[in-house]
């Protein structure tokens, strides 16, 4: 549970910043009136698995060398796991502070798609400005004629 419990705090700090009382303790989010539980799905490697995938797929179709397709991976992992802390702080607060049915709708399947298609959009357009980059500074290089 190495996992949930570095989503746990790192998503009461966001909590906090948020100006709301909360504390973690072994997989429990508590604040206020109410307290969750941060599972095993929760905790972010499911989709930090998924966009170091997206990162060896992007390097590859992008043409780039192997070190700069482990970059994309390492982001990819990077930027999943810095998004799942807000996104298990938003769950904690729909379901103690929102009711049943708000929870739902962010941990079911389109509140999900909102979470990954904006997740995507930033991990997508970082790559490909990472990967022009590269392009740029090739095309800057002399060549001998």
């Amino acid at each position: 549970r190495f996992l949930e419990k570095v989503m746990d705090e790192y998503g009461v700090l966001v909590v906090r910043v948020m100006g709301f009382s909360a504390e973690a303790r072994e997989g429990i989010i508590t604040m206020g009136p109410g307290a969750v539980d941060v599972g095993w799905s929760c905790n972010g490697f499911n989709t930090a698995f998924t966009f170091a995938a997206a990162g060896l797929i992007m390097g590859l179709f992008l043409k780039q060398n192997w070190r700069k397709t482990i970059i994309f991976m390492l982001i990819g992992i990077s930027l999943a796991l810095a998004f799942n802390g807000p996104r298990v702080m938003l769950l904690a607060i729909a379901s103690i502070y929102w009711g049943r049915e708000s929870f739902d709708f962010w941990h079911g399947p389109i509140g999900g798609q909102l979470f990954s298609g904006v997740l995507f959009t930033v991990y997508y357009y970082l790559v490909t400005w990472m990967a022009n980059e590269q392009s740029v500074e090739l095309e800057k290089v002399p060549t001998r004629d």
